[in-house]
């Protein structure tokens, strides 16, 4: 039976934390450090992932590098495996590609258009594509590529990446059938954001079932999943976790929706929301209505014991590698990686 495996998550941080932190998480044992790539989100992530996951590189030895994740919207396919390419052998041989179909809040305001669900995980299957076909090409090897959003004639990279065949592509596919159809057709693994071990074994099983009719084993893809985590000191402290939560869990209603909750409808789902400051204030309005044990069901909250009972249950459905990310970031970041390191002793 295959190990667990444990990501560290630096949302919420700047530039430099990231960095200082995602050294920290080698040190700490962790097999993976996940930077988001957002322009804003409602919890303040703005950092720029291939920039500071380079840096990182350069000062660590083993552990694994990626996007959580990364739009087909705001780059060409042909600059995402540019820059993934560069990273891995920057990092020789330790770059994932986390990719998406991307939120609102990072095209909307930039002037891009904002297409429909159906069209952007067409976009995304046709990203996969030709990221592939190019990590593949040479001078000697042009690839051609006729899509609907794409075409490539002659086209290749000089940079190859470090690791062969290629780089692992990850997908941030929640819950939509065709987004997570992508994965069991296209991907190496399943990175999707907030889950029960009920959502994550319905979800799982249309990814097994698309990778059964494409003639894929599922054991080419690596089931995934972010695991919030908080480790209060005081009062003080849990109040903020657990306000985090809810903010997060109103902004993917599908789990309320999973645990007997109807949250308010005029809420939008987060691929669809603008963190603007006047909307991320109505969402805090509405966590106080929120039960607190929704977010004990979901994430974890207390100590080393309840962030081994979340990881415990969503191994018994599947689920090998945690992306571990901080419902209280950016504070107390550090104290969080070593108890975490703890957690992780457990399981190695």
């Amino acid at each position: 039976m295959r190990r667990l495996t444990f990501g560290h998550v630096g949302a919420s941080v700047g530039p430099l934390s990231a960095f200082e932190y995602g050294v920290l998480a080698e040190k700490a044992g962790f097999d993976t450090l996940w930077l988001p790539d957002h322009f804003v989100d409602i919890n303040g992530d703005r950092l720029e992932p291939w920039t500071v996951l380079s840096a990182v590189a350069a000062r660590t030895k083993k552990i694994r590098l990626g996007s959580a994740v990364t739009d087909t919207q705001r780059n060409h396919p042909a600059r995402t495996a540019h820059v993934v390419a560069s990273l891995d052998v920057i990092s020789r041989g330790r770059a994932i590609l986390g990719i998406g179909a991307g939120e609102a809040m990072n095209i909307e305001p930039f002037g891009l258009p904002w297409e429909s669900p159906h069209e952007r995980v067409a976009r995304l299957d046709e990203s996969i594509r030709v990221i592939r076909l190019l990590w593949n090409s040479s001078r000697d090897r042009p690839v051609s590529f006729a899509g609907r959003y794409y075409h490539l004639k002659g086209a290749y990279l000089t940079q190859s990446p470090k690791q062969k065949p290629q780089p692992p592509i990850y997908l941030g596919a929640f819950a939509s059938k065709r987004s997570l159809q992508v994965v069991g057709e296209l991907a190496d693994g399943w990175l999707p954001w907030i889950n029960t071990p009920d959502t994550f074994e319905k979800r799982w099983s249309v990814v097994k079932e698309a990778a059964r009719s494409s003639g894929r084993s599922v054991e080419q893809i690596e089931p995934a999943t972010h695991v919030m985590v908080a480790f209060p000191r005081d009062r003080k402290e849990r109040d903020l976790a657990l306000l985090a939560g809810k903010a997060f869990l109103l902004t993917e209603k599908t789990i309320l929706a999973s645990l007997g909750y109807k949250p308010d409808q005029q809420l939008r789902h987060y691929q669809n929301l603008v963190a603007s400051k006047e909307y991320v204030g109505r969402v805090l309005d509405a966590t106080e209505a929120i039960p607190d044990e929704l977010v004990y069901k979901t994430m974890a909250i207390g100590g080393v014991e309840e962030a081994s009972e979340r990881i415990d249950e969503l191994a018994r459905v599947g689920v090998k590698h945690f992306a571990l990310a901080s419902l209280l970031a950016p504070r107390g970041l550090k104290r969080n990686l070593l108890l975490v390191s703890k957690v992780i002793k457990q399981y190695h």
